[in-house]
């Protein structure tokens, strides 16, 4: 059985809650380690897993780290675009993934599943299936996979699980109008407690955005 790799930044103090956070495409778990000594939760655990390394077909086929293949970026954030099978697996990852923390004495309701881009679509599409309630969803620069699916497919228990949404004004990868804002608009029409930030900035992370993050993991787990 595949297990995803991890860099893990570990509380400072009494360990109360954990965060899992995924990369974007082609990136990996260290992209984001810088963040954790940032964020104001010195009870919180950060995990960085690395995604699986795959072809992915908009690139010509390189192999590179990524949580599932995206054909292109031509079409709209509600076709048919990406690998379902390949979602589905690293989805399966994910769970054990959080699964393993609870084994370790944290509660489902205090773990984040958090992402950038490829991983943003991973953590909104694993949050909304899982079984139990969990602390919060973060999506960062990134979009709902898959919305007829969801509907049928998102599971109850984390209906009113909080969810971070922050995407710049100028992302050329991942638009914030046809991918991040009507994905946004889509979860809240569903009755979910979402925010919205976005950042004069491309397709990235900026300092403000930082600290939004920080007081909202401060505040899903206090």
């Amino acid at each position: 059985m595949t297990v995803l790799e991890t860099i893990v930044h570990n509380s400072t103090s009494e360990h109360k809650g954990t965060v899992i956070w995924m990369h974007g495409l082609g990136a990996d778990g260290h992209d984001f380690e810088s963040l954790a000594p940032m964020m104001d939760s010195p009870h919180t655990r950060f995990v960085f897993p690395h995604a699986p390394i795959r072809p992915v077909t908009m690139n010509g086929g390189m192999r590179m780290r990524s949580w599932y293949d995206i054909r292109n970026l031509v079409s709209g954030p509600y076709n048919d675009r990406e690998s379902l099978e390949e979602v589905e697996e690293s989805h399966t990852l994910l769970l054990e993934l959080i699964e393993s923390e609870q084994q370790n004495g944290i509660p489902f309701k205090q773990i984040i599943l958090a992402g950038f881009s490829q991983g943003g679509a991973m953590s909104l599409y694993t949050g909304c299936r899982f079984p139990y309630q969990l602390a919060g969803i973060m999506v960062l620069s990134s979009y709902l996979l898959f919305p007829d699916a969801h509907k049928t497919e998102s599971h109850p228990s984390n209906i009113q699980t909080p969810i971070l949404f922050c995407h710049g004004s100028y992302d050329p990868m991942v638009d914030i109008i046809q991918a991040g804002k009507k994905s946004y608009d889509f979860l809240v029409e569903e009755g979910r407690t979402c925010e919205w930030h976005e950042y004069p900035m491309g397709h990235e992370v900026c300092m403000p955005e930082v600290r939004e993050i920080s007081r909202w993991i401060s505040e899903c787990i206090p």
